[in-house]
């Protein structure tokens, strides 16, 4: 007891410690400290050295299953002994071409139908990752079969054919391939390997270095006899890390590993969170990356150590119109190396510490594809309300009403536009979720009426740790919908309010009970409050590694085998929960949550998390925005000018100049860091920031419209420069400037102090600055590195030729008063004179878009004279928003200004009529103010 005692106070005392010093490294673990992972790679040495192979496909166990269309078998793993005979283990394995994603996807589990189960946990490998991972319903079977009785048999499209013995390196091949043979696998049987083709390349080889390893289950009296001779046994049995001796580790050793070879590709990208580089650096020298959700205060940079979140998505791209995804769908402790070294392929090692091999892998012509068909399986990202799209103001804490309603005041008298207010820890009773600090918030009715006059949103935190013999706390623990330690019992541990026990929403009693508290909590009549699930990794003062012992125990499964879901399951609840409070009102919730998984995409934004306020953590936001942008969650950010610490005016402008292309733009501050409210700031800061913000709701259409886009095809809202210009070799390893969903605006944040000019990389084309609308022309087939200007008060920001942007310039206090202003055009025509774009509209709130109530409209400028409106889907009948036009703008850059007539002609149907065209002084642009044409109607205009 004693001892306990003295780990609480050092952890308070390190929790003290981390606002002041950061995070310290030697909380978490490295591979050598992880038993399973310094396993894995002393096998992969040995067993490269030795070029031994212990795994086998037996071929009396091979049947296609007519039910659910997959290849089933059983692979065998023998352990050589001298004194006994061999010990065979058997490992069930399946395979099945997934018509959903153009995907393939195969398992390997283990057979543990002789060992017992005790009363608290399921004795089988946790195989349910892909429940929570993949959408709701999703399909997953394949077409009808057809039996043949030749010997290469025709399942309805899929082929096998068995080849003779020795036909590749010795070994049996089984076939399978589909009809116009686009996917084709040869399975290895004597040596386990796949080998994965598309349109008859050869881009994936599974197993090719021999290095997949399945601990199977043992009596630790038995482990020697069960160990392979490259097998070592260190810590199979303990843990000698100094915070988690404790783990019990019941069925002994039971890692996954297996290897993966990319051919013709030299870079991948993925497996976030990482405060690292877009594209994934080789590991062969340093730390593999890992995958294990933890709490990183003032997290390291250029690192591969775990931070809040984890998607366990690799996708490999060249200029070569070739594409691969692989999705390891394993949700445990999981460690990934990378090897570059071949120069012509990639290889890489992935090991997790429990579950079962499941893994999907995708196919295609550039990333765009591989992301499509990923989020068809996991999810398209949600729309999200248009007010969770314009600008948050947040800091840790807001203490009271009359602090909130000043900060929206002075906010407003600034001329700042803004969406939402955020409550941070503090405005609860004392750190009792579910509850409003009686002094501070008597009234949150009448506070969240206020803000809702002008459309404000208000955002407050509820963490899923709870305060100990409390009246929350008491009902968990009484409807059994607590997380339980490993002997059964309720755990507690400490957070924030001190001893405390964690909601458990695996179970259903636990999502049940969750749900219910928020809807008494949200005021009767209310719409327009907000969930911000923090802390869910889950966070522990007192835990191992900052987070839970791997030990506890989830509706029958142990945290180490479901751990990286575990945040997942809090913020899904709590977004269905919300969504059933405003149910009647048919209003999208909105809910922010620090730890994610592969499907959080469905229900949640996420943030990067406690950063610092220094010109490093501004520079590494743009990588780690960008890859979680094209790992299926687009909508992220980072905290605006710093969490912690007290940012330079420079480095306060700049951020905000990045952080308005942020997907999720909010500005948030650490409890001990100064009150940096932009109104708070002199001049010119204070305009430079209000002219960001304000930036940022101009372009409100085009940043909802790429919302809407990445909702039907889970497309990024940041687009690295390789995923737009997949031709261009040049650009696969560009992270520090972006494109902004299909709109051509090109990005370059400053993000070094005192830079008054920038490199900005082009492809060949036409540019437009997205200010002045002047030309930039990039002639040649090369990219170019131009420099550009950027002085404090200039982003660096362009229009690339051959599009068209969607605007609204008057300013509002926020995005709901901006819905009755009419639209402004802005044409960027390429070297040929044509440019398109898109626009979608509904109303903004609701969930009313599903049945219809929208608008999607492109826009097509054809040989720099004619402008068309096509309507593409949705109706008016419920919208109530402003669809007028108000002005067109057309950059002239490659047209000759002389050969447009003084006049326009609109035609509408029957009707035609003409209106003056007009020139800047600057004879950049030309311009159509008042055409009398709105966004729902075809029309063409004649320039």
């Amino acid at each position: 007891m004693l001892q306990f005692r003295w780990v609480l106070a050092l952890t308070s005392l390190l929790c003290q410690l981390q606002i002041s010093f950061g995070f310290t490294d030697y909380l978490l673990k490295t591979c050598s400290q992880s038993g399973f992972c310094q396993r894995n790679r002393d096998y992969s040495k040995a067993i490269q050295y030795t070029r031994k192979s212990y795994y086998q496909i037996d071929e009396n166990s091979i049947q296609f299953n007519e039910t659910d269309y997959s290849l089933k078998a059983t692979i065998t793993k023998t352990i050589p002994r001298a004194d006994i005979e061999d010990i065979v283990i058997e490992l069930p394995f399946s395979l099945s071409f997934l018509n959903t994603s153009n995907s393939i996807r195969f398992t390997i589990d283990e057979n543990r139908s002789n060992l017992k189960e005790s009363n608290s946990l399921n004795a089988h490998r946790f195989n349910g990752t892909a429940n929570w991972a993949f959408r709701p319903n999703v399909s997953l079977l394949n077409s009808e079969v057809y039996v043949s009785k030749e010997h290469e048999k025709n399942f309805g499209g899929w082929i096998f054919d068995f080849f003779s013995a020795g036909s590749k390196n010795g070994n049996d091949l089984l076939v399978l391939e589909d009809q116009d043979a686009a996917r084709r696998v040869e399975i290895s049987l004597g040596r386990f390997e796949l080998r994965i083709y598309r349109k008859g390349k050869l881009t994936m080889t599974v197993n090719e270095r021999s290095l997949l390893n399945i601990e199977h289950y043992r009596r630790i009296e038995d482990n020697f006899q069960n160990l392979l001779p490259e097998e070592p046994p260190y810590n199979m049995f303990k843990d000698d890390f100094e915070y988690s001796k404790d783990d019990t580790i019941p069925f002994g050793p039971e890692s996954v590993a297996l290897d993966f070879t990319f051919h013709n590709f030299q870079n991948v990208y993925g497996i976030p969170e990482h405060a690292n580089s877009l594209r994934l650096k080789d590991t062969t020298e340093s730390e593999p990356y890992r995958l294990f959700n933890v709490d990183v205060f003032e997290y390291n940079l250029n690192s591969t150590m775990p931070m809040y979140g984890a998607i366990p998505l690799m996708i490999a791209a060249n200029p070569n119109k070739q594409s691969a995804g692989l999705f390891w769908l394993n949700s445990a402790d999981t460690w990934i190396d990378i090897d570059y070294s071949n120069k012509k392929d990639t290889k890489s090692h992935w090991i997790s510490e429990s579950g079962i091999i499941d893994v999907v892998i995708f196919l295609g012509e550039s990333p765009a594809d591989i992301i499509n068909n990923y989020t068809e399986l996991t999810g398209r990202p949600d729309l999200p309300l248009l007010s969770s799209i314009g600008y948050h103001q947040c800091r840790w804490n807001y203490n009271d009403e009359l602090d909130v309603l000043t900060v929206e005041a002075e906010m407003d008298k600034a001329g700042i536009p803004f969406d939402f207010l955020w409550l941070d820890l503090e405005y609860t009773d004392n750190k009792q979720y579910f509850t409003w600090k009686p002094d501070s918030f008597p009234n949150p009715k009448r506070l969240l009426n206020v803000l809702d006059k002008l459309g404000r949103q208000l955002a407050v935190l509820i963490d899923p740790h709870l305060k100990d013999n409390y009246f929350v706390s008491k009902i968990v623990a009484q409807e059994n919908a607590a997380v339980k330690d490993c002997n059964g019992n309720i755990f507690k541990g400490q957070c924030w309010p001190g001893l405390s026990l964690w909601i458990e929403t695996f179970s259903e009693l636990g999502r049940k009970s969750w749900s219910r508290f928020f809807k008494n909590f949200v005021p009767e009549g209310v719409t327009n409050l907000h969930i911000w699930n923090d802390m869910n990794e889950p966070s522990i003062f007192s835990g191992p590694e900052t987070t839970a012992p791997k030990d506890l125990i989830h509706d029958g499964f142990e945290e180490r085998s479901v751990h990286n879901l575990y945040g997942l399951t809090v913020h899904e609840t709590s977004y269905n929960a919300m969504k059933e409070v405003y149910s009647a009102e048919k209003k999208r919730p909105f809910i922010l949550t620090r730890a994610f998984f592969s499907g959080s995409q469905r229900t949640a934004a996420t943030w990067t998390g406690d950063n610092v306020a220094n010109w490093d953590y501004l520079g590494v936001s743009i990588p780690m925005i960008l890859t979680n942008n094209i790992m299926g969650m687009p909508f992220i950010g980072a905290d605006v000018a710093g969490f912690a610490g007290n940012p330079e005016p420079e480095l306060l402008v700049r951020w905000y100049q990045a952080g308005l292309w942020y997907p999720f733009f909010r500005a948030h501050a650490h409890i001990d860091s100064i009150r940096r409210e932009p109104y708070l700031f002199e001049e010119p800061v204070r305009s430079i920031i209000r002219d960001a913000v304000k930036l940022r709701y101009i372009l409100l259409p085009t940043f909802y419209t790429a919302f809407r886009e990445s909702n039907l095809n889970g497309s990024p809202i940041m687009r690295p420069m390789f995923y737009e210009k997949p031709q261009y070799g040049e650009l696969y390893s560009v992270d520090t400037q972006f494109f902004l969903g299909d709109s051509g605006i090109l990005v370059k944040p400053i993000v070094h102090a005192n830079e008054i000019e920038t490199q900005v990389i082009f492809t060949p084309g036409v540019y437009y600055d997205l200010d002045s609308l002047s030309v930039l022309r990039i002639n040649g087939n090369d990219v170019s590195s131009v420099t550009i200007p950027s002085p404090l008060e200039k982003i660096p920001s362009f229009i690339e030729g051959g599009h068209i942007i969607t605007k609204k310039e008057r300013y509002r206090r926020s995005s709901k008063l901006m819905r009755y202003d009419p639209y402004i055009l802005v044409i960027a025509p390429d070297i040929q004179g044509n440019a398109n774009g898109k626009l979608y509209l509904d109303d903004g709130e609701t969930f009313h878009y599903q049945n219809g109530n929208f608008i999607e409209t492109e826009f097509n400028f054809k040989n720099g004279n004619v402008l068309e409106n096509n309507i593409l889907g949705g109706t008016t009948d419920r919208l109530t928003e402003n669809t007028r036009i108000e002005k067109i703008i057309i950059a002239i850059g490659e047209l000759d200004s002389h050969s447009f007539n003084d006049k326009a002609t609109i035609k509408i149907g029957s009707q035609e009529y003409s209106v003056p065209i007009d020139i800047s002084e600057e004879k950049t642009q030309l311009y159509i103010k008042n055409p009398l044409v709105t966004i729902g109607e075809n029309w063409d205009i004649h320039f």
